[in-house]
């Protein structure tokens, strides 16, 4: 597609009602026009080297022009300084290879190369403020993500570029693929771990990506090829860099950077990112094995790598088996959970009747059950409204706790509870004469009592409860009636 094609269809969109983004015209410049042409470009070509650098500046400029026009352009300083150094590192590069010195190393260009890495690591830290205190499962992310691909980087970067060396040049050669490392550490620290990013913050972390899987695909090159000319690919993801951090800068996203991750990490990201990282060295020691990367045994290295990452991901595992136990019982919990007095409900005290039940016949104990309604308090919540209504509840299932030790208490629904007293009517009557007088703000309730006499089924006895409770609303309320024992006698009432 032709530059005047591309700018035809943006105004199209713009026409039809489409909101273009300028990243997107940036992206879409670079990746439909520029990234085909260089690709058709013959290598070490002066049109290939003149593309290269027009894209560059081109870029660095987009960003300084984007960053001094807006309010939030001193968080970009750093960023903006260590761009100007890579320019000059690229510079003296440029000089050296068009003057065909192989034999003394750059090392201005060097030097340029490695103040705008330390300016270039510390402005993205500035930027997005990854917090410090992590949870224990972002740690071993983390971990996971930096020893898998830090592995690679020793075995194929680190180790090839220092060997020969000696002294500075040696510190110089060692700083680069610790450079990458740091900045895998960085990005598996804030990509995804922790919240929504802003669209910007993903631009700068794929011009950080773009730059590791250039070194290490560089490194891997020359040890398979024995060739230090970089492929046209190397190169293109080289100068992403640049046109990403450009991206990032003009993007209208660029505000939220260095703000606190927005939501909940909803591992979209995670997992794959953890699932290529745990395939990773498994992959590159079958490909050692078959092309004798650099002719040396990486192997051991990449076998001891893997374990260490396969022990990570079963902590990790283990840590995610733990919170879906803990959510499961959280869930347990809130189904069996009144969401009102924070009582048990009608299903908790099913289940547990039944088992109480069960256990009082095995050891030959009485068991009681009471149903307690409040007096009147259809009246009390239209005169107090709802929300009246509804803390008198709170109140007394506060209050009925407190009074009621070793008893089960809960809602069953309405203004209605029940209880399971272990011991017989007589003394439940009386350890229920606690439950009046605990009635909140000057009201009443009333109480019927059956005790289960070790054959019926737990609904048979709260029938008999319920039967006793309407004997207790009909003569007069605020008392409790016990139930006779499947008789057909009236029931006996006790005052409340």
């Amino acid at each position: 597609m032709s530059a005047t094609g591309l700018a035809g269809a943006l105004r199209a969109a713009r026409g039809g009602g489409v909101r273009t983004r300028p990243e997107h015209v940036v992206l879409a410049v670079y990746l439909l026009l520029v990234a085909p042409v260089y690709l058709l470009l013959p290598a070490d070509g002066l049109w290939r080297r003149s593309l290269y650098w027009t894209v560059l500046v081109a870029s660095v400029a987009a960003l300084v022009v984007a960053v001094s026009r807006s309010p939030w352009r001193r968080r970009w300083t750093l960023v903006v300084l260590a761009q100007f150094g890579f320019i000059a590192g690229e510079a003296v590069s440029a000089v050296a290879q068009l003057s065909h010195d192989r034999f003394v190393p750059p090392v201005p260009g060097e030097v340029a190369f490695v103040v705008a890495d330390v300016l270039l690591l510390a402005g993205v830290l500035r930027l997005t403020r990854p917090p410090w205190r992590v949870s224990r499962g972002v740690l071993v992310d983390t971990l996971v993500v930096a020893v898998s691909v830090g592995t690679l980087l020793v075995l194929f970067n680190l180790l090839p570029a220092v060997e020969g060396t000696r002294g500075a040049d040696r510190v110089t050669a060692a700083f680069f693929p610790l450079f990458d490392i740091a900045v895998v550490v960085l990005l598996a620290r804030t990509a995804g771990w922790s919240g929504h990013r802003p669209r910007a913050y993903w631009f700068l972390a794929a011009a950080l990506a773009g730059t590791v899987v250039a070194d290490l695909s560089y490194a891997l090159w020359t040890a398979a090829t024995g060739s230090y000319v970089p492929p046209a690919a190397v190169e293109l993801c080289w100068l992403s860099f640049y046109v990403l951090c450009a991206a990032a800068a003009v993007s209208r996203s660029a505000v939220a950077l260095g703000s606190a991750p927005a939501g909940r990490d909803t591992g979209q990201l995670r997992l794959p990112v953890l699932g290529v990282a745990a395939v990773a060295l498994p992959l590159a020691s079958l490909a050692d094995e078959l092309l004798d990367l650099g002719g040396y045994d990486h192997g051991p290295w990449l076998q001891a790598g893997t374990v260490v990452v396969v022990l990570l991901v079963l902590v990790r595992l283990s840590g995610l088996l733990r919170a879906v136990q803990a959510q499961r019982s959280e869930v347990e919990r809130l189904a069996e959970t009144d969401p009102l007095t924070g009582l048990p409900n009608r299903r908790a005290w099913d289940a547990t009747v039944a088992r109480a039940f069960v256990a009082a016949r095995a050891a030959g104990t009485p068991m009681t059950v009471a149903i307690v309604d409040l007096d009147r308090f259809k009246q009390y919540n239209d005169a107090h409204g709802h929300d009246g209504g509804d803390d008198l509840l709170r109140e007394a299932a506060r209050a009925w706790t407190g009074s009621l030790p070793g008893a089960f208490l809960a809602r069953w629904g309405g203004e209605e509870f029940t209880v399971l007293l272990a011991c017989g009517a007589q003394e439940a009557v009386q350890r229920l004469a606690a439950v009046h007088r605990g009635v909140p703000d000057g009201q009443t309730c009333s109480i019927g009592v059956a005790t289960w006499d070790g054959a019926e089924v737990p609904m048979a006895v709260l029938a008999r409860a319920d039967q006793a409770l309407y004997r207790a609303k009909r003569t007069g309320r605020d008392r409790t009636v016990v139930a006779p024992d499947r008789a057909e006698a009236l029931p006996a009432e006790v005052g409340g």
